[in-house]
Formats: C-alpha cells, sequence, structure tokens
C-alpha cells in the first residue's frame, strides 16, 4: 500500500507556485494602494493620513542625514536595551530552571515588568535615570526597550527548555549529568526555536519601547523626539515619514533575526520546533497546595521589599515616589480609603473589560491569521509586511487616525489594543502550528485527509504550548492597549485616570493604579495557569 502510495505522489502534477518573494511584492504594493485610495479619498478632508507620494515628498526635502541622525539614536538605544532586555531574560529563564524554588518569582517579576504602563512608569524612570548627558543615548529609552523585550524572552524561553526531549534528559542524567549539565547539553538546544521566535518578537519591541522612551522627554535627537516635534507642529507628513522609518528598521530587525535563524537551521544548529514538552510540566505551569501559596506571598513580599529599597536607593522625592506603606495608607487607613478603594475598582473594571476587547479581538484575528498562514504559505509573504508595520509604528502616533476612522467606541478599543496582542500571538502561533510532526501530518495524508484536516485532528492539538504562551503575552499587552485607547480615545478607566492624576500631580494615585492593573495582571496570568492546567489533563496527559 506504501508503494502504491509513494508512486502515485510521484506521478501527481505538481503545481507551479509563485515565487514568495513577488507574492510579497505583491502585497505590499497593495497595502500602498490601499493606503493611497484612502488618503485621497474618505480621509482627504481630515487631513490627517497624507498619500505616499507626499510622504516621500516630505522625505526626499528634508534629506537622508534628518531620518539618519535620528534613527542611529533610536536604533542604538533599541539595541542597548534589546541586548539587555533579553540577556536578562534568557538568564533569568535558566536560573528559574536549575533552581526549580525562584521559578514563580521569576515568571511573576517578568509579567510584572511587562503589564506595568509605560504612561506611569515612564515619568518614573526618567526621574531615577536622569537625562542624557553630552549627546550619550537615553537611559530612560534603554530601560523602557528592556521592559518591552524581557517578558516574551522569559515566556518563551522557558517554554523551549521544557520541550527538551525526555529521554535525552535521562540520559545526560544517568551519566550523572545535574541540572546544568541537561540544561547545557540539551535544553538550551531544544529551546533554540522558541528563543528565535522570541527574538524576532523582541526586535520590533525593543525600537518601539525606544521611542516611547523619547516620548517622555530628555532627549533633542531620535525617532521618538522627531515624531514628536512634528505632531507639535502640524506636520502630517513628516510624521508619517518617521513612523515608516520606524516600521522599516523594525521590518530589517525582524528579517535579520530569522535570516540568523534560517542560517542556524542550515547548519544544523537549530532543529524543528516540537511540543514534547507539552506533556511533561512546563516552566511556566502554575502549582497549587500550600507550596503555591507560599511560594506566591513570599513573591509579594520579596518584591514590596524591593520597591521600598528602590526609592531609598535611588533617593527619589517622597513627592514623586511613593512607597507600599503610603499605597497600603490609601487603600486602607486614609480618612477617604473607602471612596479610593471605591474608585479604583470601579476603573480597573473598566480597563479589564477594555482590555478583554482588546484580548479577544487580537487573539483571535491572529490564530484565523496563523492557520492561513499554514493552509496557504504564499499568504505569509503578503501580509506579513502590514502586520510588521502596524506593530512597529508606536501607537500613540496611530491611535489618532484609528480614532479618526473608528471614532471613539468599542471599535477603537479593539483596533488599538488587538494591535498589540496580534503580532506576538502571530509570531508564536504560526511557530506552533508548524511544528507538528512530519510522521503526524503525513499519516493523516495517507488516510486522504487534507490541509483543513490535518489542521483540525494535529495541527491544532500540536500548538496548545504556543497558544498557552500566546495567551500569557496578551494578557498584559491587552491591558497596555487599554491603557492607551482609554488615555487617547475613551476618557475613563485607570489608563485616563493615570494621565490625569499625573497632571494634577496626584501621585499617590498614580502608584495606586499602577499596584491595582499589576494584581489584576497577575490574578488574570493565575487564571490562564489554571485553564492550561485542565487543557493539560484532557489533553496533555
Amino acid at each position: 500500500m506504501s508503494a502504491t502510495v509513494a508512486i502515485s505522489l510521484r506521478g501527481a502534477p505538481r503545481r507551479r507556485r509563485m515565487d514568495p518573494r513577488l507574492i510579497g511584492l505583491l502585497g505590499s504594493v497593495g497595502i500602498v494602494a490601499i493606503w493611497w485610495l484612502l488618503a485621497a479619498g474618505p480621509l482627504a478632508a481630515a487631513g490627517t493620513v497624507p498619500t505616499p507620494p507626499a510622504v516621500i515628498g516630505r522625505f526626499v526635502s528634508d534629506g537622508f542625514a534628518f531620518y539618519w541622525t535620528n534613527a542611529s539614536v533610536t536604533m542604538l538605544e533599541a539595541m542597548q536595551g534589546y541586548g539587555l532586555g533579553v540577556g536578562i531574560g534568557l538568564l533569568a529563564a535558566a536560573v528559574a530552571l536549575v533552581i526549580p524554588v525562584t521559578e514563580r518569582f521569576v515568571v511573576q517579576l517578568a509579567v510584572i515588568s511587562y503589564c506595568v504602563p509605560i504612561v506611569a512608569i515612564g515619568p518614573i524612570v526618567y526621574l531615577l535615570v536622569g537625562a542624557p548627558r553630552g549627546g550619550a543615548p537615553s537611559g530612560t529609552a534603554i530601560v523602557l526597550a528592556a521592559f518591552a523585550v524581557f517578558f516574551t524572552t522569559v515566556v518563551n524561553a522557558l517554554l523551549g527548555f521544557r520541550a527538551a526531549d525526555r529521554r535525552a534528559l535521562d540520559l545526560v542524567t544517568a551519566y550523572g549529568g545535574g541540572a546544568v549539565s541537561r540544561l547545557r547539553k540539551v535544553q538550551l538546544f531544544s529551546a533554540l526555536p522558541s528563543i528565535f521566535s522570541a527574538l524576532k518578537i523582541a526586535a520590533p519591541g525593543a525600537l518601539l519601547g525606544a521611542i516611547l522612551g523619547e516620548y517622555v522627554g530628555g532627549v533633542d535627537r531620535g525617532l521618538g523626539a522627531a515624531m514628536v516635534n512634528a505632531q507639535q507642529n502640524m506636520d502630517v507628513e513628516r510624521t508619517w515619514a518617521v513612523a515608516l522609518v520606524a516600521a522599516a528598521i523594525a521590518g530589517g530587525s525582524f528579517a535579520l533575526i530569522g535570516g540568523l535563524e534560517w542560517i542556524a537551521r542550515r547548519v544544523g544548529l537549530v532543529a524543528e520546533a516540537t511540543t514534547a514538552g507539552f506533556a511533561n510540566e512546563d516552566a511556566l505551569r502554575g502549582r497549587g497546595g500550600w507550596r503555591g501559596i507560599l511560594a506566591t506571598v513570599g513573591t509579594i513580599v520579596v518584591l514590596v521589599l524591593l520597591w521600598d529599597l528602590a526609592l531609598r536607593l535611588f533617593r527619589v522625592s517622597p513627592f514623586v515616589g511613593k512607597g507600599p506603606l503610603d499605597v497600603a495608607a490609601f487603600f486602607f487607613t486614609a480618612p477617604d480609603a473607602a471612596g479610593n478603594r471605591a474608585t479604583i475598582l470601579a476603573e480597573t473594571a473598566t480597563t479589564l473589560g477594555h482590555a478583554a476587547i482588546g484580548f479577544t479581538a487580537g487573539l483571535g484575528v491572529a490564530a484565523l491569521v496563523a492557520m492561513l498562514f499554514v493552509l496557504i504559505p504564499s499568504l505569509e509573504f503578503a501580509i506579513m509586511p502590514l502586520a510588521m508595520m502596524m506593530r512597529s509604528v508606536p501607537l500613540v502616533a496611530l491611535a489618532p487616525i484609528v480614532i479618526l476612522i473608528f471614532g471613539r467606541d468599542i471599535m477603537t478599543l479593539s483596533v488599538i489594543g488587538g494591535l498589540v496582542v496580534f503580532f506576538p500571538a502571530l509570531v508564536n502561533l504560526t511557530m506552533g502550528l508548524r511544528s507538528t510532526p512530519a510522521q503526524m501530518t503525513d499519516l493523516i495524508s495517507v488516510y486522504g485527509g487534507r490541509g483543513v484536516t490535518v489542521m483540525r485532528m494535529v495541527r491544532i492539538p500540536a500548538a496548545l504550548p504556543a497558544l498557552f504562551s500566546s495567551i500569557r503575552i496578551a494578557i498584559p499587552g491587552a491591558i497596555g492597549g487599554a491603557l492607551l485607547a482609554e488615555w487617547l480615545a475613551t476618557g475613563n478607566g485607570l489608563g485616563y485616570g493615570i494621565v490625569s492624576a499625573i497632571g494634577r500631580s496626584d501621585n499617590t494615585f498614580v502608584w495606586a493604579c499602577v499596584v491595582a492593573i499589576t494584581v489584576s495582571s497577575l490574578l488574570l496570568y493565575g487564571l490562564a495557569s489554571v485553564l492550561e492546567q485542565a487543557v493539560r489533563r484532557r489533553w496533555g496527559g
């Protein structure tokens, strides 16, 4: 039977497929055409969306030197933040693997670093780091770039470490190897596909974090500074030109990491991604019982102590930096503590509702597009340029356009929140769907199954680890997108409350909001872990 199948497969006529590079070019041309039609048609009266020729003309009139001067500063900040965030993330993931007792603390620290709103933390970081001197890169931009990449690096690295072949691990143990030997000889290589996935996601994220860091202030050069100046001067063409330069740099960094991954695969350093670790205990699985409760309490205590220590170490003014006792008094002992709790609770509920909209929209669209990428591989070359551009253009610059098109209601929340969630989820889910062992897909094909059947019976179950990884990344991302949408569009929720409090110097309220949204993110992260355990009991064994 197998010989007959092999002969029939050899004799089947092959369709001539279009060159993927041509498809990518056509997709990019289509995107530009749609942009041109919208700018010259429905959006022409508003004056916020210039046509492509207008943007190109502005780029030419400004000159290459103007954009290179600013881009080089931002790229240096992004690279330093990228190296710092990725390096610390990989080190933290390795420590969590080798010393399991630190696992929960590392994971929750990563979640906190990702979900703390940059709108609130940016000015605080600026006060701690200070303005750059003598043309040096912005320390604020570097720190925020590191913040932007740390979480995804930790999550993907831990997922990859736990995907190692159990037999290989047992073999190293049998020959006397310990946790470090298993990490160095087996788990590091098994994690490389997931690590490369994290590196690709982190590259545009680092640039975005650097630009947002420049938005905070203290710099006169950089893409963020150039964009702020252009917006203040109502120079729409230059704003778009700077944004497109940022998109091109982000796309180039993503392609560079992808090229390095391709080379690593060609030389055999990186194997195909696997999901072998799904049936085992992956690094982000929550633990129940008294040990889990004690670990969570210990993590909270350590973080509170570090919070208080940081304020004292950097000698932050008490007017700006509020410690744990200040926030506790705000919630529990102040004369109006009951009113404070009610206000924060109501605003938090509003923000989480907005985050749920963006989470559902972004993750749902990412899952659909990832399945289409696997079923129609050439489609990736047509759509990925748009995904890259939407990821790399700062949402602070993109949000006014979204508001103009969709208004200030649920559609704007879906778009802004979904944009934050979409790109990292798309990269992770595409990798997960393509990680199915070839033997399993071949078996379905031999029995007559086609793409959709293979997707339903094999690829989707095999992609469950990547799905949960995407959920973990999407939860803080959706909350961050909701905060940004509230700040710029809806005028309610914690996002608007933080900005309003900063304007009236109510710094205690700002810190209380940060604590409330951080605790909410941790609780939702724990809920995702509980859901994962239920799925693992049902399908993972």
